[in-house]
C-alpha cells in the first residue's frame, strides 16, 4: 500500500446528524433491504513473500527464519494463512506479480491456502514492471516515488494479456478458480500511474478535488483499456468471478470521478462505451483520521456518502472497502500516534481524545472500530435510501511501521517494544489475535 501526506479536514458538526439520528417529518419509508455485509482481510505480498519478516510479523519462528530455503518460506507463509483464519473472515485479499512460472506458483498456492480454510479470494492484480517499455519508466528522482513511475496509458497490452494468462493457465491447471478481482490499486496516485497529477499538485490544492474533465479523461486514456483487456481474460477463465475497480486511495476524500470518466469514454476507433459496465462493484479505500472519534466517524460518512453519490449505478454495483484502517493514517497525516495513554478511572489504556462537543469520550482501538462499524457502515446501510456498501477488508492481519510514535503507548511498554507501531489485529510478540481488536474487526457483539 502506498499512501501519501493528507491534511485531515475536521467537518465540524455538518455531518453529526448521522450520528445522533436525522429527524424526520411524519413516518419514515422502510428501508431498502441490502444484502448481508461480507467482512475480509487484507495480507498483501503472500504471492510475492514479501514482507514476511519483522516488523511486519512477530519475532518468532517462523516469521524470524532466514530466507534460505522454500521451507521455511512455506512456512511462513502456511503459519499466516492460518493465524487469519482463525478470524473466520468471508474474504482474503492478496495479489500476484511478475510474469514468471515462480509467481504463478505462489499464486495457485495462495489460492489453495485460502479456498483450503473456507475463505474467498479477492485477487488483487496492477500493473508490473514487465508490462511496460523501459522506455517509458519515470525514475525514481525525477517522479519522487520509491520505485520510479509508469503512466498507465503508456501499458503494453499484449504484455498484460500474456502475464494474466500465465497465472490464469496455473490456477485452472490446478482445478481452482478465483472469486473476484480487484482491477489494480489506488491507481488515483502519481506514484501508481503517472498519468494522474503528482502529490505536489495536490498539496498545493490543499487536498482538494481538483482534476479537470480533461484531467479525468486522462486517466481514463489508461485505464479504460487496462480495465478492458483485464475483464475480457477473467471473463474468458472465471466466468462467475466478480470484477471491481482499482481500491482508491482517495487523497482528497473521493476520486470516483475518475471512474465516472469511463462512462462515455471514446476509445481510439471512436465508439463511446460504457466500462462500468465490465464491473461488478467499486473499490474504496477508507482510513479513518481518529484523533478523535467524531472526527473519523463525520469523515467517512462524508466520504462514502459523497462517494455513492457520483458512482454510476450504484444501486446495482456496490462499495467493496477493500481496505480499511482506524489508526494507519497517522503515519501519513498527524504523525502522532492517536492511541496515547489515558487513565479513565482507575484503568489505563491507550485511546485517543474526546472531542470538544463532548459526542464522544476518548476511547480505545476496538470501541473506535465497533462506533465505524455500527455508526457509520451499518447505519448508511440501513437508511431508507441506504449506501450501497457490500464489502469491507481491514487493513491489515499484521501491519505495522517503523516509527518513535508508539514508544510511550501502554502497548508498546507492556511488551518492550521501541521504533514500531503496530495496527494490526496480532500481538507481535506471541502472534496471538488481539481479543478485543479482532473482535470488533470482524463486527461480532462480544464482550471487550
Amino acid at each position: 500500500m502506498n499512501r501519501f501526506a493528507c491534511l485531515i479536514l475536521g467537518l465540524g458538526g455538518l455531518l453529526a446528524v448521522w450520528f445522533v439520528g436525522a429527524q424526520t417529518r411524519g413516518p419514515a419509508a422502510p428501508a431498502m433491504k441490502l444484502p448481508n455485509l461480507e467482512i475480509g482481510i487484507d495480507r498483501s505480498n503472500m504471492a510475492t513473500e514479501w514482507t514476511l519478516s519483522p516488523p511486519a510479523e512477530p519475532n518468532i519462528y517462523p516469521f524470524n527464519g532466514p530466507y534460505n530455503g522454500a521451507g521455511i518460506f512455506e512456512a511462513r507463509r502456511v503459519a499466516i494463512y492460518d493465524g487469519i483464519a482463525r478470524l473466520h473472515p468471508q474474504w482474503f485479499r492478496d495479489g500476484f506479480g511478475a510474469d514468471t512460472a515462480a509467481d504463478a506458483a505462489l499464486f495457485v498456492d495462495a489460492v489453495t491456502q485460502v479456498h483450503a480454510r473456507n475463505m474467498k479470494l479477492l485477487a488483487v492484480v496492477g500493473p508490473a514492471t514487465g508490462d511496460f517499455d523501459p522506455n517509458d519508466y519515470i525514475n525514481a528522482k525525477l517522479s519522487g516515488c520509491q520505485w520510479g513511475a509508469y503512466p498507465l496509458s503508456k501499458i503494453n497490452l499484449a504484455n498484460l494479456e500474456h502475464r494474466l494468462r500465465t497465472h490464469f493457465d496455473a490456477v485452472k491447471k490446478a482445478g481452482l478458480s478465483v472469486d473476484a478481482f480487484e482491477v489494480g490499486n489506488e491507481l488515483d496516485l502519481y506514484c501508481n500511474d503517472a498519468d494522474v497529477p503528482n502529490t505536489s499538485e495536490f498539496a498545493r490544492h490543499n487536498w482538494k478535488w481538483f482534476l479537470t474533465p480533461e484531467q479525468d479523461r486522462a486517466f481514463a486514456s489508461g485505464y479504460a483499456p487496462f480495465l478492458k483487456t483485464f475483464a475480457t481474460v477473467i471473463r474468458e477463465y472465471f466466468p462467475h468471478a466478480k470484477i471491481i475497480t482499482c481500491g482508491m486511495s482517495n487523497p482528497t476524500g473521493n476520486s470516483m470521478p475518475l471512474v465516472e470518466a469511463l462512462v462515455n469514454w471514446k476509445d481510439a476507433s471512436g465508439r463511446t462505451f460504457d466500462y462500468t459496465t465490465l464491473v461488478d462493484g467499486y473499490g474504496s479505500h477508507i482510513y479513518l483520521p481518529s484523533d478523535t472519534t467524531l472526527n473519523a466517524l463525520t469523515r467517512a460518512t462524508d466520504e462514502l456518502t459523497s462517494q455513492a453519490a457520483i458512482l454510476p449505478h450504484i444501486q446495482e454495483k456496490p462499495i467493496w472497502i477493500t481496505e480499511w484502517n482506524e489508526s494507519a493514517s497517522a503515519f501519513w497525516s498527524s504523525h502522532k500516534w492517536y492511541f496515547q495513554p489515558t487513565t479513565v478511572g482507575h484503568s489505563l489504556a491507550d485511546r485517543n481524545q474526546a472531542d470538544a462537543k463532548g459526542m464522544y469520550r476518548a476511547m480505545t482501538r476496538p470501541e473506535v472500530i465497533d462506533a465505524f462499524m455500527e455508526q457509520v457502515v451499518n447505519h448508511l446501510r440501513t437508511m431508507p435510501n441506504p449506501v450501497n456498501i457490500g464489502y469491507l477488508f481491514y487493513y491489515s492481519y499484521d501491519s505495522a511501521g517503523k516509527s518513535v510514535m508508539c514508544d510511550q503507548t501502554v502497548f508498546n511498554t507492556s511488551r518492550g517494544i521501541k521504533g514500531t507501531c503496530f495496527n494490526g489485529v496480532i500481538d507481535p510478540v506471541t502472534g496471538e489475535l488481539l481479543p478485543g481488536v479482532a473482535s470488533a474487526v470482524m463486527n461480532r457483539d462480544q464482550e471487550r
